[in-house]
């Protein structure tokens, strides 16, 4: 497994992470049990994996074969504090989890922290203590996306986590000021997102098809249509150019190679429903 610099910070991220395993599945895959969690873990730890993240509540099946201090792997938390005071306790009770002094890269979201003079002191106190070592700022709105492809990342963050895939790529000319600064660059959303089945969105032939085509294609229906917004523009577009002649569909890992194409990518963090998919997706297919 390639290893990548995030940023400044000393940390080398695997190429690709292991996203919150319910990400991607949670619309359209349902989650793998969590004997098979424990497999995904464990296996991608053996195939050279070293960023876990704990964005989606399955830190719970972290297995303890991979808790406790080390510098072989790095654990991300993302978390949407209500107020700034519920901060420190999440990630003390984070910590009690994984029996670690420390969670690696905390993930919030950019709005609330560019707003929040008090959630910005709560992290500056964590990263103090030395609770937290790196923030990651989460780049999901309208308003941050545009903020960071003018800008690119604030000066506080030591990195941002950005939605970018290959029909989705305006995050480009931030992510490239991101690391100019020296900022890392975690990447979600490689694949589409967690809405459509693979083989439905990358057969769709998304230049004749309406935003109404992702509610018909999607599981959750009708439930989506408050978030078209988001969706239609990370899964609407030319995925079948990933296609080799011959495919149907592309694999999903010439997608994933894709993304990591562009340098200044530190990790793309991808969800697995199966270690056969972890074992297709570590070793992306070269575009």
């Amino acid at each position: 497994m390639d290893t990548r610099p995030f940023g400044q910070t000393g940390l080398r991220l695997s190429a690709v992470g292991l996203g919150g395993l319910l990400a991607r599945y949670e619309g359209c895959c349902g989650q793998p049990p969590p004997e098979e969690k424990r497999r995904i873990y464990l296996r991608a730890a053996e195939l050279g994996v070293n960023l876990f993240d704990m964005g989606y509540g399955d830190e719970v099946h972290i297995p303890p074969e991979l808790k406790g201090n080390s510098d072989a792997r790095c654990f991300s938390l993302k978390s949407v504090p209500r107020a700034a005071a519920e901060l420190a306790p999440v990630v003390e009770r984070h910590l009690a989890n994984l029996r670690r002094d420390a969670i690696d890269i905390l993930r919030l979201h950019r709005a609330d922290f560019a707003r929040d003079a008090a959630l910005r002191e709560a992290v500056a106190g964590l990263k103090e203590q030395g609770k937290v070592r790196f923030l990651c700022l989460i780049r999901h709105y309208a308003a941050d996306q545009e903020a960071y492809a003018r800008d690119g990342s604030d000066v506080a963050a030591d990195g941002d986590l950005v939605m970018y895939n290959y029909v989705f790529r305006g995050q480009e000319p931030g992510m490239g000021l991101a690391a100019a600064a020296g900022k890392g660059v975690l990447v979600m959303k490689a694949l589409g997102g967690q809405w459509l089945d693979w083989e439905q969105q990358t057969r769709t032939d998304w230049s004749a098809a309406s935003r109404e085509r992702v509610l018909a294609l999607a599981p959750k229906g009708e439930r989506l249509r408050a978030h078209l917004d988001l969706v239609h523009p990370l899964v609407a577009g030319p995925w079948q150019e990933l296609a080799a002649p011959g495919e149907a569909f592309p694999p999903p890992g010439r997608a994933v190679a894709w993304v990591l194409q562009n340098p200044a990518v530190s990790s793309a963090l991808v969800a697995f429903a199966s270690v056969a998919e972890l074992e297709e997706l570590v070793t992306p297919t070269t575009p």
